[in-house]
């Protein structure tokens, strides 16, 4: 099922160069697998699975990727905040590029019929107070329902049949 994410109007196509770039501005070393990683995730518009990005990374450069180099390379992304790693109740780890206009902590939702998440970037999220001596690392706020596609494909499968079918022959015009 092909969704329109949320975030999708942050998404473009990316070169190699803004990838480059912005693992660079760290000062730190510059590798074809880094490079290919961060720009899939610039490039999409929704946070991607492992599975999607070596999918997308294997498509684009045309060769294999190792699973445990790429989960490393992912990790070291989150660790440099070049990316976020997002977990919903399927306990599927997703992960999404951080962006220069995207809030710092934002939420998330994930579809629970489809298995998409999508970064809520137009909406911000406070860290709550924490007790003295407490501190935050990281706020990780999924919200879970159904999206658009998902809601209207359940509020046509969820009426009794009769009245499915009575809605169907009211809305019929005569």
């Amino acid at each position: 099922m092909k969704h329109l994410a949320i975030a999708s109007k942050t998404a473009k196509a990316v070169g190699d160069d803004e990838a480059t770039r912005r693992i660079r501005a760290l000062g730190q070393r510059i590798t074809v697998l880094r490079v290919a990683v961060l720009r899939t995730l610039l490039e999409a518009g929704q946070p991607l699975s492992h599975q999607e990005i070596q999918q997308r990374v294997e498509n684009q450069e045309a060769l294999p990727i190792d699973r445990v180099s790429l989960y490393r390379n992912l990790e070291w992304l989150v660790q440099m905040g070049l990316a976020h790693r997002i977990t919903a109740d399927d306990r599927v780890w997703r992960f999404s590029a951080r962006r220069d206009q995207e809030a710092p902590r934002h939420p998330h939702f994930h579809c629970t019929r489809c298995g998409q998440v999508f970064c809520l970037v137009d909406a911000s999220v406070a860290i709550p107070a924490v007790p003295s001596g407490y501190e935050v690392k990281e706020l990780e706020v999924v919200l879970n329902g159904l999206c658009p596609q998902c809601g209207r494909h359940a509020a046509d499968t969820t009426l009794p049949r009769e009245e499915a079918q009575s809605s169907v022959t009211a809305s019929r015009p005569s």
